[in-house]
């Protein structure tokens, strides 16, 4: 038991750094954490900042509810969380949210542009999952196809027009790609607005 209260632990104490980062808003975003054959997951509904060890819901692998506070159910993505354990053995912890330069890339249809040294290290390449909406099996299947078809280090992607997700061995390093992921996307927009400055002659155009 020990183990599995460090585990919840882990998930309050980066539920409410995802929140204060700024990489999530509201209600929005979950995270999991995989504890033995236990999976812990923020609630629905529930926003980060007020994730507590006692309103976090267990389940075991398959998704059958193991531990659920009353009146509170599983994040509605819990679906696809599931699936990257399922697939990536080495995975235990797993962070979705929505950040606005990573989500924005993809409205527009584009991928992230990875230019620093730390991103071409450690971030590699963020795929683009097509959009479906949240919480269906069309988004977990498109998910799992995802996880199945990248390589190994590639530890993760953008929903269209939705958030990111992360998954890593460690819920510390599953928030530092998390955050490096949207830290790339907002360096790669400043370096876009500059380079558009500059070529037209550091003039700032309005509209």
């Amino acid at each position: 038991m020990g183990h599995l209260e460090e585990c919840k632990r882990e998930v309050v104490k980066y539920s409410h750094l995802l929140y204060e980062r700024g990489l999530v808003t509201a209600a929005g975003g979950n995270v999991s954490m995989r504890c033995g054959d236990t999976v812990i997951v923020t609630a629905s509904g529930v926003s980060l900042r007020d994730t507590r060890e006692d309103n976090l819901i267990l389940c075991d692998r398959n998704g059958k509810l193991i531990v659920c506070p009353d009146g509170l159910k599983p994040s509605k993505e819990t679906i696809f969380h599931l699936k990257i354990y399922q697939i990536r053995q080495d995975v235990d912890s797993v962070i979705h949210v929505h950040p606005a330069y990573s989500v924005g890339y993809s409205i527009n249809d584009r991928k992230i542009p990875v230019l620093t040294a730390s991103a071409k290290m450690k971030v590699i390449d963020v795929p683009v999952v097509d959009y479906a909406n949240p919480g269906t099996e069309e988004l977990a299947s498109y998910v799992e196809q995802i996880v199945k078809e990248a390589p190994e280090d590639i530890h993760a992607m953008v929903l269209k027009a939705h958030g990111i997700i992360a998954y890593e061995k460690g819920m510390s390093q599953c928030f530092d790609t998390a955050e490096l992921v949207e830290d790339t996307a907002h360096i790669a927009y400043v370096a876009e607005m500059l380079s558009k400055k500059i070529k037209r002659g550091g003039k700032t155009v309005k509209g």
